[in-house]
């Protein structure tokens, strides 16, 4: 299992709404996704775990993640501007594989 964030993330009634595409490696039959964004700028960050598996051969996932810590001089909201993410897939099938990555991305209102 491969996948990656496709940049620019939206952010929709102050969640990141995070997107991805599935690259399915064969024996693979289902899947988890996690992610966590962070704005070190902002002090903010969330994270948001898919609530049900993704079957094969759907070819993308969609996650909102909303703040979840906040330093409390600063508003607890994503803004527009550069963050870190960090994506982990977990494919269930013949066998279990975790495949984790991180990636820069730009928010946008």
């Amino acid at each position: 299992m491969r996948s990656n964030f496709e940049s620019p993330l939206k952010i929709v009634k102050g969640a990141v709404r995070a997107h991805g595409r599935f690259d399915w490696d064969v024996g693979e039959s289902e899947s988890l996704v996690s992610v966590s964004i962070s704005q070190k700028q902002n002090k903010v960050a969330g994270m948001a775990t898919s609530p049900q598996k993704f079957e094969k051969p759907r070819k993308t996932w969609t996650l909102d993640i909303h703040p979840g810590y906040t330093d409390k001089k600063y508003k607890r909201e994503f803004t527009s501007g550069p963050a870190n993410a960090v994506g982990i897939v977990c494919a269930m099938g013949s066998d279990v594989r975790v495949f984790l990555w991180s990636q820069e991305v730009e928010l946008e209102l």
